[in-house]
């Protein structure tokens, strides 16, 4: 007892001491190169756990043991060893060479960008929360080498196209896949338009990720960079990390954030506002005025109290029933609304008066902390967004979670969670579009005047024409496309470090399991009401429900080993083991009915015909087991070799299994002694990969069941099902090869990454060739066998990339600082080969015009009828007239001859200006939109051509003599937009994409507040006219080829602010 009573007081005399002996110190960290203080930077007392960071001023404050040292280290800063003393002023210098070099490779793993032998790219929080962004494709662009990013529309929720380094499926997916904190995620539309040219666009589920919940994203575009992944990366991998919690002091960080900002078209399609309403005239004439006609062939609209039929001036039947109107004429349509049928010629904007100006709100709160061996990191975000057409608009709101527990040194835990519900309402593109019932409204109506239903009967449209075309207001008020989604994905996840008896500064071994979930409801309502037109007849209208229930389940095992070889530490070793299985499934289904009973109800239980049903389930699996050997030597040399084993259920029983290896080689050769310490030349390294990776199709049963309603799921079944009430499984139209297999890509990539002055200049360097065979697609077969197609493996592409990014800090002081960043990107997509017998695989649009893959030219093309021309490219004329081949051809690539981004950031003082300008050279697109308005003669290219005879040049095709036929100028452009070469245009464009400027507020109490304002889509030029090049149909594989009535591309100017404490 007296032994443990003296043992007591002994540990109680050395606590005392221990804890006399603490000394608390203070003092503020600041840079060097401007003097502001360092935030977050960690104080670590040597030797010891013991720590914290700067507050928002720099400051700190610590208890610390007598003759303590302190260990001061921040991202992108040289770390220092210093002693510590009561007060003190620590200035950190910054490390050119470690800033930004840390990237997030294939399975979460962090590594120094040094160390890889491929091209990889990382766009920070300050690169994706500018300019007021709410999708995260919108805030990508231009800011990527390799990267092609198409945003369909300026319509809130528009789907956008992300291809990495050329398209690599004729007719399968092309996007890359989204790995959000390590869970991989669906990111593509549930329904595409694809090759269809009638429907709403359908948002992409990447639009379920608010941006500013987003650290950073790293982007693998190569095979050897995405490999680890598997056969669902074979189109690359955008990599997202999301905020997690960080030290500050032990007190929490409050962030909100709030912007609001007005849209507008940002290029208008101009009508012509001289000639009338009216039919092609003759001899060279205009046509009379016709209020019921399409076109605007018509006489000159000052000229309309003039006319023969319903001018106020002349003897007609109106003057006879109501008496002259001098200077006025008779429009029936205004008499059918119930108004004064006799107004004064007037023209009217009814492009601008119809589009609203747009709204968009966007807010966000987070909250985060680090405080010892506790993380965590909330959020929540919201936006509202109007559209610039009536009834168009998207909510969203978001909610996050992360926290990252340390049990011990062995042991620590965690999780990320992310819940989003968007609704979305949208409006149909090309057929399906009112912008043709919009642009063809003659500039003589009022269409914003004149009521759009007849009174007491909302039903019955006032139309400015024949009944052919609706009118554009009363569709606005009774069609709805919506979308609905509600989603939660995330991960949670358990890391152990065994404890070894070996030198943990050399050798470290982590296990990792990490499980995750990915489910999602997606619901879509589209609404035609009751009275709505087809082919000119009112109709009961239609309505279809559809939408998708998916579940993912994803669980992933590493084992990650790191080793120092030898003493002297040049030799660096790693292995990673891992196994990862992916489980999916979804339940999918579609109801369709025609003819409301009323109108005012537009359900499905209010139609008197159901035309369609369907709900089938489906089911995936993916395990695969991969392993990554990485070795380097003295901090110059480094190889990385992988291999990954798939096994996929969407493929034939007994062809499931399928490897795919990489390899890359990075040499710094800035590490010569001959080299080292070069100011000029300060870095500079050479790299190589190779790789092989494959991508899935899907292998179905050869039956599928035909329901109650209509004539067979998939319409194809030469007997309609039900026969008698009875139902019947019938054989699929596709027959699938047992045979078939993953399409194979392998893919060899060079590049050189080269640092001049300091670093000051950073330069990268990639080229890239593809070469994709064993393409999964469907082969037109016999008859006779049963089947239209054969889905087989069969075709060849391949794909040369080349891209260039240099980055430039011109300007680096206390007051200013001047960064300059130019991208460029070069690409050509080439069909090698199809299937035998098949030239070309249709990738969407009409029976003429078409987006096709062809073999032996690029990918993809445009093929529609062109000018009839002699051997020396004249026109050949038929009566005067140019006319068109009997069969398509090949009109011209879609793929731009290259891509340029200019990223300007500056800052002087408190006030910082970015801005981001793109470049695109080349590329064609069918703009459908222009050839049918310059048919209807309704565009300003359209005016010298309405009255007035003239002499097409050309050569007269029966004759063979140059042509002397004179024709009218009308008959010269109907007949020349009659032909669908007229309708291809080139794509070029520069466009000033974003421009954000931003003023730190003094810091007041601890609060950091800023404010800002920013445009987006600020300035065009093109050669395009009325219309953003970049506007095109659909999310599928002709996205940016084709354009015909689609929603017109936005211009945002707003402001906000944040605020920091």
């Amino acid at each position: 007892m007296e032994k443990r009573l003296m043992t007591f007081i002994a540990c109680l005399f050395l606590s005392l001491g221990m804890a006399l002996a603490q000394t608390q110190v203070s003092g503020k960290v600041t840079s060097a190169e401007d003097g502001e203080p360092v935030i977050g930077a960690s104080i670590k007392v040597a030797g010891t756990n013991t720590g914290t960071v700067t507050d928002v001023d720099g400051n700190f404050s610590l208890n610390v043991p007598a003759g303590a040292k302190l260990e001061v280290t921040y991202l992108g800063m040289l770390p220092q060893t210093v002693k510590a003393v009561q007060k003190m002023k620590i200035v950190l210098e910054a490390d050119n060479k470690t800033l930004d070099e840390v990237v997030v490779t294939a399975m979460g793993i962090s590594r120094d960008k040094k160390a890889l032998g491929y091209a990889s790219q990382k766009l920070g929080s300050e690169d994706l929360n500018i300019a007021g962004t709410s999708s995260l494709a919108s805030a990508m662009q231009g800011k990527l080498t390799g990267v092609d990013i198409r945003q369909s529309s300026g319509a809130p929720g528009a789907s956008a196209q992300i291809v990495i380094r050329g398209a690599r499926s004729f007719s399968g997916d092309n996007t890359p896949l989204y790995v959000v904190d390590g869970m991989p995620i669906a990111s593509s539309a549930d329904f595409s338009t694809g090759q269809s040219v009638t429907g709403a666009d359908k948002a992409n589920r990447s639009i379920d990720i608010n941006p500013d919940d987003i650290e950073s994203i790293d982007v693998l575009k190569g095979q050897a960079a995405s490999a680890l992944y598997g056969i669902r990366a074979s189109n690359g991998v955008i990599i997202i990390t999301t905020k997690r919690g960080k030290a500050n002091a032990g007190r929490p960080v409050i962030t909100f954030s709030t912007d609001l900002s007005a849209q507008t078209v940002s290029k208008k399609f101009e009508r012509q506002t001289v000639y009338a309403q009216g039919n092609t005239g003759k001899g060279g004439s205009t046509g009379a005025y016709n209020p019921n006609s399409s076109m605007s062939w018509g006489p000159k609209i000052t000229d309309l109290a003039n006319d023969a039929t319903y001018g106020g001036n002349t003897d007609n039947v109106y003057t006879q029933q109501y008496g002259k109107h001098e200077g006025m004429y008779y429009n029936p349509k205004y008499a059918a609304a119930g108004l004064d049928g006799w107004t004064t010629p007037q023209t009217y904007d009814n492009v601008g008066d119809f589009f609203n100006t747009g709204f968009t709100q966007n807010s966000n709160f987070g909250i985060s902390q680090k405080n010892g061996n506790l993380a965590y990191s909330f959020g929540i975000g919201d936006t509202y967004q109007k559209g610039i057409i009536p009834s168009t608009g998207m909510m969203r709101t978001t909610a996050r979670g992360a926290v990252d527990f340390e049990i011990n040194k062995q042991w620590k835990t965690g999780f990320s969670a992310n819940y989003s519900s968007t609704k979305i309402t949208s409006a149909p593109g090309a057929n399906d579009s009112f912008m043709s019932y919009l642009y063809g409204a003659p500039a003589e109506f009022n269409l914003k005047g004149t009521p759009y239903h007849k009174p007491n009967s909302p039903s019955d449209q006032i139309l400015y024409r024949s009944g052919v075309f609706q009118n554009p207001y009363w569709w606005a008020a009774n069609s709805e496309y919506r979308q609905a989604t509600n989603r939660v994905f995330g991960n949670a996840y358990v890391e152990f470090r065994p404890n070894f008896n070996w030198d943990k500064e050399r050798f470290n071994l982590v296990f990792r399991e990490q499980a995750g979930l990915d489910v999602y409801t997606t619901t879509n309502d589209d609404i035609n009401e009751y009275g709505t037109l087809v082919s000119g007849n009112k109709t009961g209208g239609s309505i279809e429900n559809y939408g998708v229930q998916r579940n993912v389940f994803n669980n992933l095992f590493t084992a990650n080993f790191t080793a120092k070889l030898d003493a002297a530490q040049k030799w660096d070793l790693g292995f990673l083991l891992g196994s990862e299985f992916n489980h999916e499934n979804a339940r999918t289904w579609d109801y369709a009915g025609d003819n409301f009973l009323f109108y005012g109800q537009p359900t499905i239980s209010n139609v008197s015909k159901m035309t369609y049903n369907s709900e089938y389930k489906s089911e995936e699996r993916t395990v695969g087991f991969f392993g990554q050997l990485s070795l380097s030597y003295a901090n110059q040399l480094y190889l990385t070799v992988t291999g990954r084993n798939d096994i996929v259920s969407t493929m034939p029983r007994g062809n499931r299994s399928f490897f795919y290896p990489s390899v890359s080689l990075g040499w710094i050769f800035t590490e010569l002694p001959a080299l080292k310490g070069n100011h000029i030349l300060s870095y500079g390294k050479l790299r190589a990969s190779f790789a092989q990776v494959g991508q899935a199709g899907h292998y179905y049963a050869n039956y599928y069941y035909v329901p109650t309603y209509g004539s067979g799921m998939y319409g194809f079944t030469p007997v309609s099902y039900p026969l008698a009430g009875q139902g019947s499984y019938t054989p699929y139209y596709v027959k699938y090869d047992p045979n078939l297999k993953p399409q194979n890509t392998m893919n060899w990539e060079f590049g050189a990454d080269l640092n001049f002055f300091d670093n000051r200049i950073r330069l990268e360097y990639t080229a890239s060739y593809q070469d994709i065979k064993d393409q999964i697609f469907n082969v037109p077969t016999a008859g006779s066998t049963g089947y239209q197609y054969l889905c087989t493996n069969a075709g060849e592409m391949t794909t040369w990339s080349h891209e260039l990014a240099i980055n430039a800090s011109i300007l680096q002081s206390k007051d200013w600082d001047l960064d300059l960043g130019i991208s460029y990107t070069h690409l050509q997509n080439k069909v090698k080969s199809l299937a035998e017998g098949v030239e070309s695989i249709f990738l969407g649009g009409f029976v003429e015009p078409q987006v096709r893959a062809q073999a032996g030219y690029t990918y993809p093309n445009i093929y529609g009828i062109a000018f009839k021309r002699d051997e020396q490219g004249r026109l050949l004329l038929k009566d005067g007239l140019p006319q068109g081949t009997s069969d398509s051809q090949n009109l011209g690539e879609c793929t731009p001859d290259f891509n340029m981004g200019f990223n300007l950031k500056a800052r002087w003082k408190r006030l910082s200006l970015s801005a981001t300008l793109d470049w695109q050279k080349g590329g064609k697109m069918y703009n459908g939109t222009i050839m049918t308005m310059n048919l209807f003669g309704a565009t300003k290219e359209s005016l010298p051509y309405h009255e007035g005879t003239m002499v097409v040049d050309g050569i007269d095709e029966a004759t063979g003599q140059p042509n002397k036929i004179e024709v009218s100028k009308q008959s010269y452009w109907y007949a020349y937009h009659e032909v669908t070469e007229s309708g291809i245009y080139d794509r070029s464009y520069v466009k000033l994409r974003d421009v954000t400027l931003s003023y730190q507020l003094p810091k007041f109490a601890g609060i950091d507040i800023s404010v800002y304002g920013f445009a987006r889509n600020l300035l065009l030029w093109s050669k395009m006219k009325d219309l953003d090049p970049e506007s095109s149909q659909g999310n599928g594989n002709m996205s940016g080829c084709f354009e015909r009535f689609s929603i017109p591309n936005t211009s945002s100017f707003g402001g906000g602010f944040k605020i920091i404490f």
